[in-house]
C-alpha cells in the first residue's frame, strides 16, 4: 500500500503573488467588463462559471484527492481557500453588473457607495467591504518582508535558515509567534520531534494567558493542509501539543489500513461501526499492515464480520488479502490487511523434525497467514488423546492434509488403524498404518479392530486403575484414521448403524486410552456423522479443527466453534486469482489460475482459528520408516484380528463374534438382556452398557438413542424416563446452567450441574 506523493509547497513569491491577483481580480473585472463585446463576454462567463465551481468545491473541501494531489499550487488553494471564494463571489458580482449594465453597472457598483444611504449605495458599500476581507485575510502574506539585520528590533531573537529544524523554529518565529507582527503574538514553539514524515512540538503561551494558535494559520505558515495538523491539550491551560503530518496521515488515507478502517468501517452504520484500531503495524510477512480491532464504549462486544463483507467493505479485490482472527478478549480481534498472501507460494515440507510432538503434544502441519506456525495437538499431558476433524472438498488438499497427520502419528510411534471406504483415497497411510481396510467392508473390519482394542484397553484400565494414559513402546497411541467418513456414518450408509456405535464409544472414551478419532469428509453436518451428537460434540468440539475448502452449506448448517468466528471455509475460492480479461486476445498468453489446494481455516482445542496453508508433501512414502510400523502390542488378540474384522460388534447382532473380554459387571458395552422385565430397566441398562469403567466421566445418551437401544417410543418411553429422573436413578444432562433437552445420564444430578432452566 503506497501513500500518495506528498504536496508539494510553493515558494513566498508564488504564494503573493496569487494573494495580488485574488486581492485585485474583483476591481479588474469590474473596470474591464464593459470594455467586453458579446462573444468575449460569453467566453469570459464560461470561464467564470468553471473557476468558479472549482473555487467554491475547494472551499467546501469537496474535491476529490486525486484532482487535489494533480493541481498547481494545491497547498496554496487548500491554505487560502476562504479568501479565494470571497474574491470568487465579488468578482463574479463584478462581471455580471458590467456584461449585463454596460458602464452603467459598473458605476452603480463601484461608485454608488457616494448615494449612500440609497440601495445602490448600500450594495456598493457591501461589495466594497468583501473585496477589503480578502487583502485583510491575506495581509501577512501580501506584506513585503523587511530584511532582517541585527539593528532591527522587530526581528531580534530570530534564528536564520540553517538545519530543517531551525527553519521550522524561525518560520514560526518569524510569522506566528513574533512580538509586533505574529498572529499569535508571544505564542513560542518548542520542536520535539522531526521526521521525513512529520513533526511534533508544544507551544506555550504567554504566562497568564492560553494558545489560541490555529490549525489555519500553521497550515497558512507551513503549506500543509489543515486536516494534517493536530492540536491537543498540554500539560496546563498556557501549553498545547502539535503533530503536523508532512504526508497524508494514515488515519486520513484510504490506501492504509487505518484510513480505510476509518472511512469505510468504523464509520455510522458501517460493517464494523463503533470500533477502533489500536497498535498498527507494518508486517513485513504479507507487505501490508496488521493491527487490532477494538469496540467502542457503546458496544459490550465485536460481532465478527463475514469475511466476503469485510473483503468487500474495505475494497479489496481478492478476499484472500483480507484475515480476521478474534481473540480471547471478546472486545479485541486481529485484522491482517494484506498486500500479497504469503501461502500463495506455499511452504514445501520441510523434513518430520516438524512433526515431532513437543511436550504438550502440538506438532506442526503447516505455516499461518501470520506467519506463525500452524500446529494441531496429538494429544495432551493431561487430557489423552485429542482428536481431529478434517473438511474439504475434492481438490482441496483433505489428502494432502491428512497424509501430513497420519505421518505426524507414525513419527511419533502411533499404531495406526486406517478405513477408507473409497479405496483408494491415500496410498501413503496404507504403508504406515498397522492395519488397514479399504473399501466398504474391509473399511468396517478396520473399525471393528480398533473397537476391540478400545475394549480391551477399558478393561484393563479397570483392573489395574489406571487414569491416564501413558505410552510406551508395546502400549502406543492408537489413532482411528477414517477418511470419507459418509461412506459409513451418512444416512444411506449400509453399516451406518455399527460404525456409529463405534465411533461414538472411541469419540467419548477414546481420549483416556490413548485412542483419538481423526475424521475426514466433504461435510461436518450432524447427519453426516451417523446423527450422533456426541460423536460432535466429543470430535468436533473437542479437538483440533482443519476446515478447507467446502460447499457453502457447511457454515450455515454447522455451528462452528467461537473460535471459528468469523471463517467461512466456503469463502475459499478454488484458485488464487480465476478473473480473466473482458475481451480474448490471442497474442496474451493464457493467465493459469493457482488451485489453493491446501489453504484452510485450522485450530486446536483452545487456539484461535488462523487461516494456514499446509505444506507441500505429494508422497509421504520417502518419510515412512517401515523398519518403525508401530502395533498395539498390548492386545493380546492381535493375531486374531483379520478374523475379528469379519464379526459385528453391535450389541444384539447375531454377528456378534466374542469379544474376548471378562464378564465384569459394568465392563462397555456389554450386550444388553434379551427380555429385560421393563422399559425402565432397558434404559437403566443402556446407560450402564456406555458407562465410564474408571468413573472419569459421565456417558450420556440421548433420547433417540435410547429407543433404538431399548425398543420402546412414544409415551411408554417418555413415562418411563420421567419416572427415573423424579427417582434419582438418571438426570438429564445439563451445559452452563442449562438443561440439553433428550440427553440423560446415570444417577442422580451431580450437584454442581444443577439444571437452571429448559432450552
Amino acid at each position: 500500500m503506497n501513500a500518495p506523493a506528498a504536496t508539494h509547497t510553493r515558494s513566498a513569491t508564488t504564494e503573493r503573488a496569487i494573494a495580488i491577483v485574488t486581492t485585485a481580480a474583483p476591481i479588474a473585472t469590474g473596470i474591464l467588463a464593459p470594455l467586453l463585446d458579446g462573444s468575449a463576454a460569453f467566453a469570459t462567463t464560461l470561464a467564470y462559471g468553471g473557476a468558479a465551481g472549482f473555487l467554491a468545491a475547494n472551499y467546501m473541501g469537496r474535491l476529490p484527492p486525486a484532482v487535489r494531489a494533480n493541481i498547481p499550487a494545491a497547498d496554496i488553494a487548500e491554505a487560502h481557500r476562504s479568501p479565494l471564494f470571497i474574491s470568487t463571489l465579488t468578482t463574479g458580482t463584478a462581471l455580471a453588473m458590467g456584461t449585463l449594465m454596460g458602464s452603467d453597472g459598473t458605476d452603480a457598483l463601484m461608485a454608488g457607495i457616494a448615494t449612500l444611504p440609497s440601495i445602490p449605495g448600500i450594495v456598493s458599500l457591501g461589495w466594497w467591504a468583501a473585496v477589503g476581507l480578502v487583502p485583510f485575510k491575506l495581509r501577512h502574506v501580501l506584506r513585503r518582508q523587511a530584511k532582517p539585520t541585527p539593528a532591527t528590533p522587530a526581528l531580534a531573537g530570530i534564528p536564520t535558515a540553517g538545519t530543517p529544524g531551525e527553519e521550522l523554529v524561525r518560520l514560526w518565529a518569524q510569522h506566528i509567534s513574533h512580538p509586533r507582527t505574529g498572529t499569535h503574538r508571544g505564542q513560542e514553539l518548542t520542536l520535539t520531534t522531526l521526521t521525513p514524515t512529520r513533526w511534533a512540538g508544544i507551544i506555550t503561551a504567554p504566562t497568564g494567558g492560553t494558545v489560541t494558535v490555529t490549525p489555519d494559520a500553521i497550515s497558512s505558515v507551513y503549506q500543509v493542509p489543515t486536516t494534517w495538523v493536530t492540536l491537543q491539550p498540554g500539560a496546563h491551560a498556557g501549553e498545547r501539543q502539535i503533530t503536523v503530518n508532512l504526508t497524508p496521515p494514515p488515519g486520513l488515507d484510504p490506501t492504509t489500513l487505518a484510513g480505510a478502517w476509518r472511512k469505510w468501517l468504523s464509520k455510522p452504520n458501517g460493517l464494523m461501526a463503533g470500533t477502533h484500531l489500536q497498535d498498527i503495524q507494518d508486517d513485513p510477512n504479507t507487505g501490508g499492515q496488521v493491527a487490532v480491532v477494538v469496540a467502542g464504549d457503546n458496544l459490550d462486544r465485536l460481532q465478527h464480520p463475514d469475511r466476503m463483507d469485510l473483503a468487500g467493505a474495505l475494497r479489496i479485490k481478492n478476499p484472500l488479502l483480507v484475515s480476521y482472527e478474534p481473540r480471547q478478549n471478546p472486545r479485541e480481534a486481529v485484522i491482517r490487511l494484506m498486500d500479497r498472501n504469503p501461502l500463495e507460494t506455499g511452504a514445501p515440507f520441510p523434513g518430520t523434525h516438524v512433526l515431532k510432538a513437543n511436550a504438550n503434544g502440538y506438532v506442526q502441519i503447516g505455516v499461518g497467514v501470520s506467519g506463525f506456525p500452524a500446529r494441531i495437538q496429538l494429544h495432551d499431558p493431561a487430557l489423552g488423546a485429542q482428536h481431529c476433524i478434517v473438511a474439504g472438498v475434492t481438490g482441496s488438499g483433505k489428502g494432502g492434509t491428512l497424509q501430513l497427520i497420519a505421518l505426524a502419528h507414525h513419527v511419533n510411534g502411533s499404531a495406526i488403524i486406517y478405513a477408507d471406504p473409497k479405496g483408494s483415497s491415500n496410498p501413503a497411510i496404507e504403508k504406515m498404518a498397522a492395519y488397514s481396510g479399504l473399501g466398504p467392508d474391509a473399511a468396517m473390519g478396520a473399525l471393528r479392530v480398533w473397537f476391540h482394542i478400545l475394549q480391551h484397553r477399558v478393561a484393563e484400565s479397570a483392573r489395574l486403575g489406571m487414569k491416564n494414559f501413558q505410552a510406551s513402546g508395546d502400549r502406543p497411541w492408537v489413532p482411528l484414521i477414517l477418511d470419507e467418513a459418509s461412506k459409513l456414518l451418512g444416512e444411506n450408509a449400509e453399516h451406518r448403524k455399527e460404525a456409529t456405535y463405534i465411533v461414538n464409544a472411541g469419540a467419548t472414551l477414546g481420549r483416556s486410552l490413548g485412542m483419538p478419532v481423526a475424521l475426514a469428509n466433504q461435510l461436518m453436518q450432524l447427519a453426516q456423522l451417523g446423527g450422533d451428537a456426541a460423536i460432535r460434540d466429543n470430535v468436533f468440539y473437542g479437538g483440533s479443527l482443519i476446515l478447507l475448502r467446502s460447499d457453502s452449506q457447511q457454515k450455515h448448517l454447522v455451528d462452528l466453534p467461537e473460535n471459528f468466528a468469523g471463517c467461512n471455509p466456503a469463502d475459499i475460492p478454488p484458485a488464487w486469482s480465476a478473473d480473466r480479461q473482458m475481451v480474448y486476445d490471442p497474442n496474451t498468453p493464457p493467465d493459469d489460475p493457482k488451485r489453493t489446494f491446501g489453504l484452510a481455516f485450522a485450530a486446536s482445542p483452545g487456539a484461535h482459528a488462523e487461516m494456514m496453508r499446509n505444506f507441500i508433501l505429494e508422497d509421504a512414502t520417502p518419510y515412512i520408516d517401515t523398519q518403525r510400523i508401530a502395533t498395539p502390542a498390548d492386545w493380546p488378540a492381535w493375531v486374531d484380528r483379520d478374523t475379528l474384522a469379519t464379526q459385528s460388534v453391535l450389541p444384539g447382532d447375531d454377528t456378534i463374534g466374542n469379544l474376548n473380554m471378562p464378564a465384569t459387571p459394568g465392563t462397555l458395552f456389554t450386550p444388553p438382556p434379551k427380555k429385560p422385565t421393563s422399559t425402565d430397566d432397558k434404559i437403566l441398562q443402556a446407560l450402564n452398557d456406555v458407562a465410564d469403567p474408571l468413573g472419569l466421566e459421565t456417558v450420556y445418551l440421548h433420547k433417540d438413542q435410547l429407543a433404538a437401544m431399548t425398543g420402546s417410543s412414544g409415551s411408554t418411553l417418555d413415562n418411563a424416563l420421567t419416572r427415573l429422573t423424579k427417582t434419582g436413578q438418571i438426570h438429564r444432562r445439563t451445559q452452563g446452567g442449562k438443561v440439553v433437552r433428550g440427553e440423560y445420564g446415570p444417577g442422580p444430578q451431580p450437584e454442581d450441574n444443577t439444571p437452571k432452566e429448559e432450552t
